[in-house]
């Protein structure tokens, strides 16, 4: 395959700052309607600030932040005209979240100067049609995992190509937390001591399976340069129902959601075997009085979570007008799509936070030092990294204050 990996870094913070430009580079946080942080500029991510906090806590990781009510609306209809864009130069783009996009570039570019040259003018028919705050990161690939990645490594305005010939060294120092595993398989890795993309490749790949199941193999066919998933166009893109007709009419919301996650857990727990996600969510219900109600919720960022998914299916529960009792349900996960990683921050904005921080801890030990005394204070080392155990990589320091 020729893929070109395009996405807009922090795209609600990027078009929220292309329509007011007076927002300048203030920290941005896009507030959603259930009061949770539904985006943030590279600036805020610096500071620990993630999507599904809530706004309190936000303000509290990042006090400079200006926080914004976001508008989903608006940020689909850029993320539309973003695919549509894409679609001028293959007909075989699959979006991935909004504001990201994989383009099968096929027979138009299998050379890498051909590729570098019709990727170049896809980025700049993005800037034109979009305008300059929304400038696309792309990457370039025979594989979507190493387009993907080469673009999340980049600074927005450029092109990283990899190709064939480089890809294996391109991945082997790269952190594995650009896996799309989930957060618990990613822990495990840090507690086995892996870190990088090549040391999990190295392992045996029945010892993966055995400890990460399918999706952890997939995974490191990603690692190892092998992902030979084919870009889905958005037109062909699959959907997964699960139904259930119940025993007895009901209306009571708690019995309703248990039903519906014996339904369709096994359906998100297939997803993540396969490293696909939903962006959009539709409840049906059917009412013994004969009549049908339908409501439907599309994500900002797919996900395959089973919480957040059964978060949803309650909300449209609550949205729907109780005048009978259900005696069916119906749960569609459509726009199925590649698991979208966390979005990386950008490498100036986070060594001139990680320096901030590091000048307030500074302030911090200076103070306990005068209290307290400078023979009390202590610094964590790492000691042997490669210890089995967390416990057993650190060890405590004496030291003086700064």
């Amino acid at each position: 395959m020729s893929v070109l990996y395009c996405t807009i870094p922090h795209f609600a913070a990027a078009l929220a700052r292309r329509d007011d430009p007076d927002l300048g580079e203030r920290p941005l946080v896009l507030i959603g309607p259930g009061g949770r942080v539904l985006g943030t500029s590279a600036e805020a991510a610096a500071c620990g600030v993630v999507a599904g906090l809530t706004a309190r806590t936000a303000q509290v990781r990042c006090p400079q932040a200006r926080l914004l009510d976001a508008d989903p609306a608006h940020y689909r209809e850029v993320s539309e005209a973003l695919l549509g864009l894409l679609e001028r130069t293959s007909p075989r783009v699959e979006p991935h979240g909004w504001g990201a996009a994989y383009v099968d570039l096929g027979d138009l570019a299998w050379e890498h100067g051909d590729a570098v040259d019709l990727c170049r003018r896809v980025g700049r028919a993005v800037r034109r049609e979009l305008g300059q705050a929304l400038q696309p990161a792309l990457g370039w690939d025979n594989s979507k995992f190493t387009a993907q990645t080469a673009a999340r490594r980049i600074r927005p305005g450029h092109l990283l190509p990899v190709g064939a010939a480089g890809e294996q060294a391109f991945l082997q120092p790269l952190p594995v937390t650009l896996l799309p595993l989930s957060g618990d398989a990613l822990q495990r890795l840090g507690f086995l001591g892996l870190r990088t993309l090549g040391q999990y490749a190295a392992l045996p790949t029945a010892a993966v399976g055995q400890q990460f199941g399918r999706a952890g193999q997939l995974a490191q066919r990603c690692a190892r340069g092998e992902d030979d998933r084919p870009v889905i166009p958005r037109h062909q893109a699959p959907r997964r129902v699960a139904d259930c007709e119940l025993d007895a009419p009901l209306a009571e919301r708690e019995r309703l959601l248990v039903t519906l996650r014996r339904a369709v857990a096994p359906v998100l727990a297939e997803l993540r075997g396969d490293l696909r996600a939903c962006a959009q969510v539709r409840l049906a219900v059917d009412f013994d009085d004969g009549s049908t109600q339908e409501r439907a919720r599309t994500l900002l960022a797919p996900t395959a979570d089973e919480a957040q998914v059964m978060r949803i299916l309650g909300q449209l529960l609550d949205q729907m007008c109780w005048r009978a009792n259900a005696v069916a349900l119906a749960v569609a996960l459509e726009q199925i799509q590649d698991t979208v990683v966390e979005q990386l921050t950008l490498f100036p904005v986070l060594r001139d936070a990680q320096n901030e921080q590091e000048r307030k801890l500074r302030e911090v030990q200076r103070y306990l030092a005068a209290r307290f005394g400078a023979n009390r204070l202590r610094r964590a080392i790492v000691t042997q990294p490669g210890a089995p155990l967390p416990e057993w990589r650190v060890g405590w320091l004496e030291t003086d204050a700064p």
